[in-house]
């Protein structure tokens, strides 16, 4: 990488920083509801965002080798599929991150972009349709740390500016404060100095070559770590079995992190292939025996999601972490045919794999937009089959996921799931069983909300002493349900104010508080307060309840009375 500054104006990349800060800004205030302007808008969202980072990373190398006919279809192909996406889904605002789809459209497009734009950079026409590896390899790795140095630049900006807003803060002057915050200052400012980080480093091409120098460094003395690691773990597996591996309930990160580190480690320690291995021949064997393993390790990642769709069913998390299983898959096999193959160069032969499977990712990623393989509708296809399914708890479904975090596809599907709710089917326990789950869905406002009120179907009724009370809205069993029982909880209703109307007591075995219920104005139930246990402790459960069921209890006026000040209510709360 030469320095080539009259080539590089700062000008330009500031602003392209400030065009691509200027349309995060519109998209976020402003966010059309029409297809047709939904669809053009996220086209312009990443033909902006993602083919000016391309234009600020290739600026002055555009005519060498024709590299502009290459970047021309990189920046309008994720463009169109951003565009064909939102035809397709739904979304009230591109960066709404509960139905995932904005996330999935901007961070896809940047994955795309950043697969891509090294093939670019590495454009030779000496070497016709093959790919020069070594130019290639040196500008993936560039990449990489040229927007690590642009963020990290970032970070030390907003650092100084919130140490500025701070100090004026302290002298009683908001104005900064408040500038700094507002929306339209934190999307044109983090753009813009992004965009000068990338030109500095790119001005700095000696500096970014001296860091990958140091980075990979790093990585000849960390391998020999995932190297151990590795070979131990499959020398424990047959003792230990499988069993302790999926009790974690989070073996296929952990795996594929592992599989990763160590593919990247390896690739750090390669280099191109050209170099000569600085390891000893004892630690290039203990490598390759470690390379060899990765596939078993991916079967294992992969063994372990599918346990956890066949559990819970598919959601886009788990979509996407069988594509990354996949890629983690391919590139073992090719680790294991590099290692067999003995080159003359140690592990040479990831020359040649390296860069279709890189080409392979990039066809994932495009894959994934197609709508009727989008992680929304294959996720929101089987969790509504496994809703039809009779033989599957309420506990393995997710109805909430369907209208709250599947986008379009989900809501569609819940659609359909209503419609086919009026006709009778032959599982009419089911049915009714969905029909009062739909219920629920529609009071709630989110879907953390649905799942409050899932569990508080599921819960057992709290047990009674004397009486109970009417809880003809379910507001009781929920508030109830929100605080959690300790051990042998019990409701008792006993009128606390003496107005006729019976407040509620949670007994649970809580040494210095019982959470106390009322209904509100508005009706249903509500916590009021607690009652706090100044002196003594309180009997167990069972005798508690025998006191309490024969009335052995007495109503003890306040010792302080309350103050009112011009309708202001003072209540007392002593400690002694």
């Amino acid at each position: 990488m030469q320095p080539v500054t009259e080539q590089r104006p700062l000008a330009v990349y500031l602003a392209v920083g400030l065009l691509q800060g200027l349309t995060l800004w519109m998209a976020s205030e402003v966010w059309p509801q029409g297809t047709v302007w939904r669809s053009l808008c996220s086209a312009l969202i990443v033909l902006v965002v993602v083919g000016g980072w391309q234009l600020q990373m290739l600026w002055g190398q555009l005519r060498e080798a024709g590299r502009w006919k290459l970047l021309l279809p990189a920046i309008l192909l994720p463009a169109a599929l951003a565009a064909w996406l939102a035809v397709q889904f739904d979304q009230p605002r591109w960066y709404h991150f509960d139905e995932a789809t904005g996330t999935l459209l901007l961070w896809s497009q940047l994955a795309l972009a950043y697969i891509l734009t090294p093939f670019i950079q590495a454009q030779n026409p000496a070497y016709r349709w093959r790919f020069d590896y070594s130019a290639l390899y040196r500008h993936a790795w560039n990449n990489g740390l040229l927007l690590f140095m642009a963020l990290v630049m970032l970070g030390v900006f907003w650092l100084l500016i919130w140490l500025w807003s701070g100090l004026f803060s302290m002298l009683g002057i908001d104005q900064f404060k408040r500038f700094f915050d507002s929306p339209g200052f934190i999307w044109v400012a983090s753009a813009t100095v992004i965009a000068a980080g990338l030109r500095i480093g790119l001005e700095r091409g000696q500096v970014i070559d001296a860091l990958r120098n140091v980075l990979q460094a790093m990585c000849r003395f960390l391998l020999p770590l995932t190297v151990v690691i590795l070979l131990l773990f499959v020398v424990f597996l047959p003792f230990t079995g499988l069993t302790p591996l999926w009790a974690t309930r989070h073996a296929t990160p952990i795996l594929l992190a592992l599989v990763f580190a160590h593919i990247a480690l390896l690739n750090g320690v390669v280099q191109d292939g050209l170099q000569t291995a600085h390891y000893p021949r004892l630690l290039r064997l203990l490598a390759d025996a470690s390379s060899l393993c990765l596939p078993l390790l991916a079967g294992l990642a992969m063994h372990a999601l599918w346990l956890r769709i066949d559990q819970y069913g598919l959601t886009p998390d788990r979509v996407l972490a069988a594509l990354l299983a996949l890629v983690a898959l391919i590139h073992g096999l090719a680790l294991v045919r590099a290692v067999l193959r003995r080159d003359p160069a140690w592990l040479s032969g990831l020359r040649q794999s390296n860069p279709p499977l890189a080409l392979f990712a990039a066809f994932l990623l495009i894959l994934m937009h197609v709508p009727m393989l989008s992680p929304l509708q294959l996720s929101a296809a089987n969790q509504y089959q496994r809703l039809l399914d009779s033989t599957l708890s309420a506990e393995r479904t997710d109805l909430g996921a369907l209208r709250f975090q599947l986008g379009e596809p989900g809501r569609r599907y819940l659609q359909a799931l209503r419609k086919a709710l009026v006709e009778p089917w032959g599982d009419e326990a089911l049915r009714m069983r969905l029909q009062d789950d739909l219920q629920r869905l529609d009071g709630a406002e989110h879907y953390w909300a649905w799942k409050r009120e899932q569990e508080v179907a599921a819960a057992p009724p709290v047990p009674w002493i004397g009486e109970p009370v009417a809880d003809d809205d379910g507001s009781l069993a929920r508030a109830v349900n929100y605080l959690g029982c300790l051990d042998k909880c019990r409701l008792f209703a006993v009128d606390l104010d003496r107005d006729g109307q019976p407040e509620v007591l949670l007994l649970r075995a809580e040494p210095w508080a019982v959470p106390v219920f009322g209904q509100a104005a508005a009706g249903g139930w509500q916590r009021i307060g607690q009652l706090r246990i100044t002196a003594g402790v309180l009997p167990d459960g069972d005798v508690l309840s025998e006191l309490l069921q024969r009335r052995e209890f007495e109503l003890v006026a306040p010792r302080f009375d309350a103050i009112e000040i011009d309708g202001v209510r003072l209540e007392p709360a002593i400690d002694q």
